[in-house]
């Protein structure tokens, strides 16, 4: 599960996924693209990874995509053809029934901020910025970055950050909601993998569940709601880790999850 653009390391229930081409501050080569899409293929098949963290090499999480590359696109349809190849990892990453964080260790711009907003959390470092920064290159926000951005921070702010060059500092993306918490920049893997391993040792099936019904919550009724929690509930009531929590509840003791149905 690992190549040279992109290293996955997987331990204790947790895997930790690196864009590891520095040099070009992550920015979405062949390479990484591939790496990246194989590596969360791979990951939301294996019952041994209960949570992932995302983060970059060096002084970027990720620089977006290849603005050096994109000369090569020379009609509308090669430009589709271009997006298809390069976003498709988005889904497996928003899909995947597995709590996603993404450690920013520095820029996420263009479609890093995209890719950092996909995740379930995102957790930053001081020196981070955030910017979708694409009408400097007279292009649209892609990767999913004009589903997630105004959920998390409303529609002004997120027309605010689509047409002009702002980049906010990790402390604005906080307080934007963007960031959950921002962390020293040596605590950050720390702390991110704290928090993986506390959602790798939880009872990982209802939480896939319940992160599915959330996604789509925004254009879900009340009743479209109600019906798929009911649905995922029955699922829940299969698994060895509902009986376990009946049973630490019971017995007053601790309950130790393991991800897996009766």
């Amino acid at each position: 599960m690992e190549n040279q653009a992109v290293i996955t390391e997987v331990e204790n229930g947790v895997a930790v996924i690196t864009l590891n081409e520095p040099k070009s501050l992550n920015s979405l080569s062949v390479e990484i693209v591939e790496g990246l899409t194989k590596s969360l293929q791979s990951i939301k098949h294996d019952p041994t990874v209960r949570a992932v963290i995302l983060t970059g090499n060096g002084k970027a999480f990720c620089a977006g995509g290849n603005i050096k590359s994109f000369s090569s696109i020379t009609s509308a349809a090669s430009g589709r053809k271009y997006m298809h190849e390069t976003g498709g990892f988005i889904k497996d990453l928003v899909q995947m029934e597995k709590p996603v964080i993404a450690a920013v260790n520095g820029y996420a711009v263009g479609a890093g901020f995209s890719i950092a907003i996909a995740c379930d959390f995102v957790i930053a470092s001081p020196h981070s910025k955030f910017a979708l920064g694409f009408h400097k290159v007279g292009l649209v926000p892609d990767l999913g970055g004009l589903y997630h951005l105004p959920r998390m921070v409303g529609m002004a702010r997120a027309k605010e950050l689509a047409f002009s060059d702002r980049t906010l500092s990790a402390t604005e993306a906080k307080e934007y909601g963007i960031c959950l918490e921002v962390v020293e920049e040596e605590q950050l893997l720390i702390r991110a993998m704290a928090m993986a391993s506390s959602f790798a040792s939880s009872p990982t099936i209802a939480i896939g569940l319940a992160k599915g019904i959330l996604n789509r919550s925004f254009e879900s009724s009340l009743e479209d709601v109600l019906r798929e929690e009911g649905m995922v509930q029955g699922i829940s009531f299969t698994t060895e880790d509902h009986k376990e929590g009946v049973r630490a509840f019971i017995e007053k003791t601790k309950p130790t999850f393991t991800g897996s149905y009766s």
